[in-house]
């Protein structure tokens, strides 16, 4: 009697593994890794460069009533480089609907806030007048906030193994120094993602993409105007789900931006200098560029819905 009843037992216990097993695997991992909510801890590293020259060249009257040629100018340079910690949301969300499958959403919301290393170095120069100059350097505050969307397509590959998903992204970026805000531009483009499930608890991720970074900004930029430049992006990562429903996840993101501009024009003097008030118009001249390689390193968990 008693092992009869032991077989039965053991039997249930079967049975309900076999269930859990299979309610476990009913989602290919691939997909899976696509319908979580997670936070992460941050540390991100940016190296970024830009410069500034402007020039004025033109001529004058002297207390004579003879003319003279005069120019002025300066030229400016920094470099802001080094770690700072934030926290990074994630959500995203893969269904099916109006007969697609795997249809896919996604938002993400990144914040850093700390010190890196700054260092600034100014000349100037102007006919009749010694040259100036002056640098200075040390810690200095940086804040930042990412905020991105992405929708796209999801397609099943290798019997369910790999997911691709080309997808359209837009979004916003902020930086500053005193607050978060000082400077921010909007961004449009697209890219791919890919992941792949080694295991069916170990998805390896990887992710591409390219933004036109938009003219819009506020606050100061270097340079008269803003100008449309494009954002590179890539990304390597890993989602380890520990239980049904809780991931581990960690993995390593990188962008790089450059913008270069140039602007010439005729300006009347005594308004843009403000010293010359009788002569030619002098002529004006200005190039900005600017460039950044960041790259965000984060951890966390991430619970599949």
């Amino acid at each position: 009697m008693r092992s009869i009843r032991g077989q039965v037992c053991l039997t249930i216990l079967g049975l309900s593994g076999l269930t859990g097993s299979s309610a476990f695997a009913e989602t290919a991992p691939v997909v899976a890794v696509n319908r979580e909510i997670g936070l992460s801890i941050t540390g991100s590293f940016q190296d970024a460069l830009s410069s500034d020259t402007t020039s004025y060249v033109g001529t004058t009257y002297t207390s004579t009533g003879r003319t003279r040629s005069y120019e002025s100018g300066w030229n400016s340079d920094s470099r802001r480089i080094g770690w700072t910690p934030g926290f990074r949301a994630d959500s995203s969300v893969m269904f099916d609907a109006f007969g697609i499958s795997n249809l896919y959403a996604s938002a993400q919301f990144g914040l850093q806030d700390g010190q890196r290393n700054y260092k600034y170095h100014f000349a100037s120069h102007a006919t009749a007048s010694a040259p100036y100059t002056f640098r200075f350097g040390g810690k200095d505050d940086a804040k930042a906030t990412s905020t991105r969307g992405e929708i796209g397509k999801g397609f099943l590959l290798l019997s369910q193994s790999l997911l691709l998903t080309p997808f359209a992204q837009g979004g916003y970026l902020s930086s500053g120094f005193d607050n978060f805000g000082d400077f921010g531009n909007f961004f449009v483009g697209a890219g791919l993602k890919a992941d792949y499930a080694l295991t069916s608890r170990l998805v390896l991720r990887g992710r591409f993409g390219w933004s036109a970074v938009l003219s819009s900004h506020t606050g100061y930029d270097y340079g008269l105007n803003s100008s449309a430049h494009s954002l590179w992006q890539g990304g390597l990562g890993v989602d380890y789900r520990m239980t049904q429903h809780l991931h581990l996840t960690a993995g390593g993101d990188y962008s790089y931006t450059h913008r270069a501009q140039a602007d010439a024009s005729n300006t009347n003097a005594s308004n843009s200098i403000g010293i010359y008030s009788w002569g030619s118009l002098p002529h004006f001249q200005n190039h900005s560029s600017s460039l950044s390689n960041d790259l965000t390193l984060h951890a966390g968990l991430a619970y599949q819905f």
